[in-house]
């Protein structure tokens, strides 16, 4: 009896640890597999006082639940099983490495940023190079009174992608038809027929095999191009920003939210594919 005694705690321990080493193994395995998404916070660095008198980064912060934050937008990538973070320098071969998708909006010029960080031919070799290998990428301009397009069409260009200085849907006050985006049969991003929102948007121009995929009817506002192995969207405005991501203040003929919804899961979606 006390040899199966011991037989039997001897077996009891092996279990613990068998199931241990699966655990920490499935641990392992469900964290290496969870996508990280990197937003950017150098090209785009606008800051304001806190509470406390002390400057801190707003605007587009996945924190930031004001209207221009994009608190709604992290929400959405988190129940997608996305992992969140934020860079506040240039990128590195390194921390681009770490991310399945990168997010650059609304790059600074002067009027937001007194010492604005722009786009420079290496920072953009580094992310080109980076895509290539299967990266994905969104950028999201403005129009050109509200953001620098100059520098970031340094990066964009290499996509086949040009942020113009033709500004679009400016939208007048509560007429918010002016700002109807459709999109086009066969895109890889979004549903046929979805009613979308966007205001002073800078139209793009394309080139090589980078592709319209929503536009107004007469300029293309949403562009896709096949880099490599990896993946590029461009928009001509931040748009899913909490303001008009839901019906804070649209109209509820908007569908911006399923946009939103339908885009971060298409990112995810290139993500695995290289």
């Amino acid at each position: 009896m006390e040899v199966v005694g011991k037989t039997g705690r001897k077996n009891s321990n092996l279990m613990k640890r068998i199931l241990i080493t699966c655990f920490t193994f499935f641990t392992a395995l469900t964290t290496e597999a969870q996508p990280v998404v990197l937003l950017d916070a150098y090209y785009n660095h606008e800051t304001k006082k806190n509470a406390a008198g002390k400057d801190v980064h707003w605007h587009y912060a996945w924190d930031d639940f004001s209207d221009g934050g994009f608190g709604e937008l992290a929400k959405i990538f988190t129940q997608k099983g996305a992992s969140l973070k934020t860079i506040y320098a240039t990128p590195s071969k390194i921390e681009l490495k770490s991310a399945s998708i990168y997010i650059i909006v609304d790059p600074d010029h002067t009027k937001d940023n007194p010492r604005p960080n722009y786009m420079n031919e290496g920072d953009a070799k580094t992310i080109a190079a980076w895509v290539k290998k299967g990266g994905v990428l969104l950028l999201m301009a403005n129009d050109s009174l509200n953001c620098d397009l100059e520098h970031i069409n340094i990066l964009a260009n290499t996509f086949g992608i040009v942020f113009t200085k033709k500004s679009v849907n400016m939208v007048k006050g509560v007429n918010y038809e002016m700002g109807k985006v459709y999109t086009l049969n066969g895109n890889t991003i979004f549903s046929t027929g979805l009613n979308m929102f966007m205001k002073d948007v800078s139209a793009l121009q394309l080139s090589g095999n980078a592709t319209a995929v929503a536009g107004n009817g007469t300029d293309t506002i949403v562009a896709y191009a096949k880099y490599g192995r990896g993946h590029v969207i461009a928009v001509g405005d931040p748009w899913i920003y909490n303001e008009y991501i839901h019906h804070r203040r649209l109209p509820n003929t908007f569908q911006n939210l399923q946009a939103a919804e339908e885009l971060v899961s298409a990112l995810l979606q290139f993500s695995t594919i290289k």
